[in-house]
C-alpha cells in the first residue's frame, strides 16, 4: 500500500462539504460500513476510502474532480464491482472512490445508422433490454455477470463472453468514448472526436481511443460510450459434446472457431463440471424449464424446456471435458448448416451429448452472480490468460503443473480447482483456472449475491492459511500465463502486466500516464503503474 496523502487540518472536511453541495448529501458517502463495502471486490479488500462520490452526469463528475484536484487525492473509479483483481481497491486511506452507477442512461439509439450511445454506469443487461424492442443489439453484448457489470467496467478491464465467439472482446464493438481526466478535463475520442458529425465511425484519424480501453481506470474515468449495432439472427441452435482429453477438446474448439460459425463456445474441464453438478438441483432445473419456455415460446419452448429437466445434470460422464456451443442463423436452413459444420468437426474426436447447458445459458444470459461462491459456500477466485489456438493444450498442462507443484497445500487446505475455457473470435482460446476453498465470505458477498441463495449456504470461519496458499498459487498461475505470452483481461492491480511488455511499449505507456495524470492520482497501482 502507498502512504496516504497528507492534508492540512480541516481540508478533507471542507472538501466533503463542498462535494455534498455539488452532488447532494446522499451522493457523498463517508459512513464507515458503506466505505468498507466499497473497499472490497469479489476476492479481497483494500484501504477504506475517505469518501465515495456518486455523480449523476459527466458534468457533475468533471466538476467534482476539479474540486478534488487541488488537494491531490487519489481517485478510484468503480463500476458494477465485479472485479477480482484489485481493479478498484484503494491503495491509500485518503482516496476518493467514484461510483459510476447513477450514470446509467441510454442516450441515443440510432437504428438507421447502426449505433447506440450509453453512459458508462449502465449495466450490460440494462443496455440489452433498452435495445431489444428495436430489434438490435451490440455485437459483443456482455459478460455473464452483465446483470451487475457496467459498460465502463468492461471497457476498462476488458471483457468477453456473450457474442465473443463471433465478435471477440468488448473493445472490438466500441467506436466512441468520452473520458474525464484526473484534473476534470474531458476528452472525446474515437467517433466522439468528430465535432461536426455523428458518432458512427471509429477511426477519425489516429485511434487515440484505444489507449483508454483495458486501461483498468489508470488513465481516466469513462463516462459515455458508443457501440456498433447489429440485427441479431433469430434462428438459434445449441450443441454440446464430451471429450476424453484436453488436447482433443482444444483442437476441436479451435477448428470450430476458425470456421466462424458460432456466437459462443465454452468448455468445462472435469473439475469445473463436478462443481457445477454439485451446485444445481431439481428445483433449479424446473426454473430453467420456465426460462427456456419463455425464451423459445409456444409448444416448441415447452418441448425444449422439458428436455432440459429430463436430461437432469448427469448426462456428462465423470472425468470428461465438455464443450458447449450457441450459434445463430438467418433462418432454419442457415442455422442447421452451421450446426452441421460444428457436428462434423466435433464428432471426429468427441461425442454429442444433451445440449441443456448452452440452452439454459442463452435462456437467461444475465443471471444472478451466485457462482462467486462455491456450491457449499466456498470462496471462489479465478485467474486466466488467452493464447493462440495451437498453444491451448500446452497452456493447460502448464497450469496443471502449477497445481501439482502445490499439491500438499491443495490437499491440506481442501482447495478445489477447475477450468472454464472459451474461444475469442477467430484468434485464440481463453483458459480460466478457478479455485474454491473454505473461508469466510465478506461484505461484498453478503450484499451482492442473492439473499435466498446465501441463506442456503453454510458459513465458514476465516481461514488465513488457506487464503495465503490460494494467493500463492494464483500469483504463480498469473506469472506462468505472462511468461507464456498469454493475454489477460481484467488486469487491475494483480497481473504482472508491465513485466510482460516489450520495453519500448512499457516506456510509452509510462509516458502516457505521466502526460495524462502527472501526479499519478488516477487509480494508483492499476496496470502496476
Amino acid at each position: 500500500m502507498q502512504s496516504a496523502v497528507q492534508l492540512a487540518p480541516g481540508a478533507l472536511d471542507g472538501l466533503i462539504t463542498e462535494l455534498r453541495r455539488q452532488l447532494g448529501a446522499a451522493n457523498v458517502i463517508t459512513d464507515r460500513t458503506e466505505c468498507e463495502f466499497y473497499s472490497q471486490d469479489v476476492y479481497r479488500g483494500g484501504e477504506l476510502p475517505a469518501a465515495v462520490i456518486r455523480p449523476g452526469s459527466a458534468e457533475e463528475l468533471a466538476a467534482a474532480l476539479k474540486t478534488i484536484a487541488p488537494l491531490g487525492l487519489p481517485l478510484v473509479p468503480r463500476g458494477g464491482g465485479m472485479s477480482y483483481t484489485d481493479g478498484y481497491l484503494p491503495q491509500t486511506a485518503n482516496s476518493i472512490m467514484i461510483d459510476m452507477l447513477r450514470m446509467d442512461r441510454v442516450l441515443d439509439i440510432n437504428v438507421e445508422d447502426a449505433y447506440v450511445t450509453v453512459e458508462c454506469g449502465a449495466t450490460w443487461k440494462g443496455l440489452f433490454d433498452a435495445l431489444e424492442p428495436h430489434g438490435v443489439r451490440t455485437p459483443y453484448y456482455g459478460p455473464l455477470s452483465g446483470l451487475r457489470s457496467s459498460i465502463g467496467g468492461a471497457l476498462s478491464q476488458g471483457s468477453i463472453f456473450l457474442g465473443s465467439g463471433q465478435f471477440g472482446a468488448a473493445a472490438e464493438s466500441v467506436i466512441g468514448l468520452d473520458v474525464v481526466l484526473a484534473d476534470g478535463s474531458v476528452l472525446r475520442l474515437g467517433s466522439h472526436a468528430n465535432k461536426n458529425g455523428q458518432p458512427f465511425f471509429r477511426q477519425v484519424g489516429p485511434d487515440t481511443m484505444a489507449m483508454f480501453l483495458s486501461d483498468t481506470g489508470a488513465l481516466g474515468v469513462k463516462t459515455r460510450a458508443t457501440f456498433r449495432l447489429i440485427r441479431p439472427q433469430r434462428e438459434s441452435r445449441y450443441l454440446s459434446f464430451s471429450f476424453d482429453s484436453a488436447a482433443k477438446l482444444f483442437a476441436a474448439m479451435a477448428e470450430v472457431a476458425r470456421a466462424d460459425v458460432v456466437a459462443e463456445q465454452f468448455a468445462f474441464d472435469p473439475g469445473l463440471q463436478a462443481v457445477r453438478m454439485k451446485r444445481v438441483s431439481l428445483m433449479e432445473d424446473a426454473k430453467s424449464l420456465g426460462k427456456v419456455v419463455k425464451s423459445t415460446g409456444g409448444l416448441k419452448g415447452l418441448v425444449e424446456g422439458a428436455k432440459v429437466v429430463m436430461a437432469g445434470r448427469n448426462f456428462l460422464k465423470e472425468g470428461t471435458f465438455s464443450a458447449h456451443i450457441s450459434l445463430d442463423g438467418r433462418d432454419a436452413v442457415d442455422a442447421d448448416a452451421k450446426a452441421a459444420i460444428v457436428r462434423g468437426i466435433m464428432s471426429r474426436s468427441g461425442t454429442e451429448v444433451e445440449n441443456s447447458v448452452p440452452k439454459v445459458m442463452r435462456a437467461q444470459p444475465f443471471a444472478e452472480v451466485n457462482s462467486m461462491l462455491g456450491p457449499n459456500g466456498e470462496r471462489w477466485v479465478p485467474v486466466h490468460g488467452t493464447v493462440p489456438f495451437s498453444k491451448a493444450a500446452q497452456m493447460w498442462e502448464r497450469c496443471e503443473a502449477v497445481f501439482a507443484k502445490h499439491a500438499a497445500a491443495v490437499e491440506k487446505f481442501d482447495i478445489d480447482h477447475g477450468y472454464l475455457s472459451c474461444t475469442v473470435g477467430q484468434v485464440g482460446t481463453l483458459l480460466e483456472p478457478v479455485m474454491y476453498w473454505p473461508d469466510a465470505r465478506n461484505a461484498f458477498h453478503e450484499r451482492v449475491l442473492d439473499a435466498g441463495y446465501l441463506a442456503k449456504l453454510p458459513k465458514y470461519p476465516p481461514n488465513p492459511e488457506a487464503a495465503a496458499a490460494v494467493a500463492r498459487i494464483r500469483e504463480e498461475l498469473a506469472t506462468t500465463f505472462m511468461e507464456s505470452g498469454a493475454v489477460s483481461f481484467q488486469l487491475g492491480k494483480f497481473y504482472p502486466y508491465l513485466e510482460g511488455l516489450e520495453p519500448t511499449a512499457a516506456h510509452l505507456l509510462k509516458q502516457l500516464k505521466q502526460m495524462l495524470d502527472p501526479q499519478g492520482r488516477m487509480n494508483p497501482g492499476a496496470l502496476r503503474l
